[in-house]
Parts: structure tokens; sequence; C-alpha cells
């Protein structure tokens, strides 16, 4: 049974993944995000990590995509004009996706599945408190910085757009 969610819910990812690139539409790209989200939840769920498959849900496919939503109605749509395109853009994009392909196939050529080693408690993995001790002791800087950078882009975000309604 566990098989056949994983699959359901890799599907779903990559039906969505390939929705956020190919809608014209920005609103339709970030609905195909939310599938993705969504799914990737199941998968965390899959993994026996329940809090990292509720924070997914919630913050992610509730709060950050619904941000998403409020800029693009907040901006409107933007129309991309024909003549701004490079005429060697589809190509160099079919380039980039099978290079990206590539690197997936070799990177996965290496991938061995190893089991856990006999000593070692999975009860404790994905827990509220295994999350909080990793996240406040040996991650503590790199969370910080992330939080540091998050509150500046916050700001520049609120300059920016506050310097764009005072020019009308």
């Amino acid at each position: 049974m566990a098989i056949a969610i994983f699959f359901i819910a890799a599907a779903m990812a990559v039906a969505g993944a390939i929705g956020v690139v190919s809608f014209r539409e920005p609103i339709r790209s970030v609905l195909s995000l939310v599938v993705v989200m969504l799914a990737l939840a199941i998968l965390f769920l899959l993994l026996s990590a329940q809090f990292v498959f509720v924070v997914q849900i919630i913050v992610y496919a509730g709060a950050v995509m619904v941000l998403f939503l409020f800029v693009i109605a907040l901006f409107g749509p933007t129309r991309e004009l024909a003549r701004t395109r490079l005429r060697f853009q589809s190509w160099l994009s079919v380039l980039f996706v099978l290079a990206l392909l590539g690197l997936i196939w070799a990177m996965l050529q290496g991938v061995q599945y190893r089991q856990p080693d006999k000593g070692v408690d999975l009860s404790f993995f994905g827990t509220v408190q295994a999350i909080g001790v990793g996240l406040f002791t040996t991650y503590l800087y790199p969370f910080e910085l992330t939080s540091i950078l998050l509150l500046v882009a916050a700001i520049g975000a609120i300059y920016l757009s506050r310097k764009r309604i005072d020019d009308l």
C-alpha cells in the first residue's frame, strides 16, 4: 500500500512540476506549485516525518502559496512580448533540460541504499524534539543566517514596493 501511495504522490509531484513550468498564466503555475507541495507533504508522511508533513502543508502549501497569489494579484499578470525573446531560446532550453537529465542520471548511478545502523533509534526521527535539537544545536548558525536573509529580503521588498507606489 505504501508503494502505491509513493508512486501516486511522485506522479502528482512530477505533473505539478511540469505544470509550473508549462503554464503561461502565473495563477495556474502557483496552483501547480501547490500540488507539488502537497505531494511532497505526502512523501514526508511516508517517511514518518509527521512534523515536517504538517509544516509543509501549513507553511508552504498554505501561507507561502497564498502570499504568491496575493503578489501576482497585486502586480497583475505581465505579458511577455515576443520581440524580447531570443531566437535560439527554445533550443537553449532543450539543451539545459538534456543536461539536467544527464546529471540526474549520473547521480542516480552512484546511489546505493544502505540499511540504518543497528544501534540507531529511529523512533526519534522526524519528531518535533529531534528537529528542535538539530535546529538549535548543530544547525544554529545556518538557521540564524537564514532568518537574517529573510528579514533583509522582506525589508527590501517593502522598500521597493513603497518606492513604486510613491511614483504613482
